[in-house]
């Protein structure tokens, strides 16, 4: 009782203080007189002397209780229209979270597609593995300039692979990792998520101490760990990695080593030697840079993901405390 009398009066206007402070002393000042009057008898013959003082002394300990009383009742709307707003600007950042976490990977089934031509790159590596030993050492044949056996099987899971592996990166450039809004995108979730940590989290602990859940909380803590500024950074590098060991696998001029006919090649440098094929590492090296932006595209997508549960949370906390205002 004596703390929640205290709180109140903390919640008071300084300048209130005084006033119903001095209500009240002269409020017990009359109850104090009008006590030693009835033992003396002197209100007998004063009626309206006494309704008086007893209406003032009503008024100098009603008023005072009254303000109390309807200054918390204030206080408690503007702390609900108070809590309100402020979910209501955690819902707007968590809606323009999910806009742009959902430019950084529009494209649905990209993860799938991507998956899928992976698969591909995958068995023609595979199959190419299994050749490699002789179609790399083995000469054309003699009197034929073409490739071998060999080489020829060998080539075909090679061009296999080019063309998943440039489907792939096709799917990969589909998606908004690979455009020029990435990293405004980006910027704008780290941003707003700030703005929900630092603005909107203190405000709703004050009035209401119920924040997000613990795994959306710490994320919005955390934007560096959630939200990585260099993502977008880093994979433009990736890409522009896997586009360079592309172009060393040229699949138009290793195509044009395997005519089905028996006609001359003519242009070969070097009959004697083996026909220039590309390494199984250079191989393995492409399929690991095609690996990377999988990781890239899983990465967004993860943000994504952590981007609707923010929102679902607010939007949770936001319906939770119009019930309680409502009633």
């Amino acid at each position: 009782m004596t703390v929640a009398l205290r709180r109140w009066i903390d919640d008071l206007h300084p300048r209130l203080r005084p006033v119903l402070a001095a209500m009240l002393a002269a409020g017990v000042v009359l109850v104090v007189l009008g006590l030693v009057g009835d033992l003396a008898g002197f209100w007998s013959d004063l009626p309206f002397l006494t309704n008086l003082v007893s209406a003032l002394t009503g008024a100098l300990f009603g008023v005072p209780v009254a303000i109390v009383v309807v200054q918390r009742l204030l206080q408690a709307q503007a702390d609900a229209s108070d809590l309100a707003a402020a979910w209501r600007l955690a819902t707007r950042s968590a809606h323009e979270m999910r806009i742009a976490a959902h430019t950084l990977s529009r494209a649905d089934g990209s993860a799938a597609d991507l998956a899928r031509h992976l698969a591909r790159c995958d068995v023609a590596i595979g199959e190419a593995r299994e050749w490699a030993d002789r179609a790399l050492t083995a000469k054309p044949r003699p009197r034929r300039l073409r490739a071998s056996m060999y080489q020829r099987t060998y080539l075909r899971q090679v061009l296999a692979l080019h063309e998943a592996a440039g489907q792939a990166l096709a799917v990969f450039a589909s998606t908004g990792l690979a455009g020029p809004a990435a990293a405004t995108a980006l910027q704008r979730i780290r941003s707003e998520a700030a703005f929900l940590h630092d603005q909107v989290r203190p405000a709703v602990l004050r009035l209401d101490g119920r924040w997000l859940p613990p795994a959306q909380a710490e994320a919005v803590e955390h934007v560096d760990d959630s939200f990585p500024a260099g993502l977008p950074r880093i994979g433009a590098a990736r890409v522009r990695a896997v586009e360079t060991l592309l172009a060393a696998v040229p699949a138009a001029q290793l195509a044009a080593l395997l005519p089905e006919a028996d006609e001359a090649r003519s242009d070969l440098p070097d009959r004697d030697q083996p026909l220039p094929l590309p390494a199984v590492q250079t191989l393995m090296e492409l399929r690991a840079g095609l690996g990377s932006l999988a990781t890239q595209l899983d990465r967004a997508r993860q943000i994504a993901d952590l981007v609707d549960g923010i929102q679902q949370a607010v939007d949770d906390g936001c319906r939770s405390t119009r019930r309680a205002t409502t009633g």
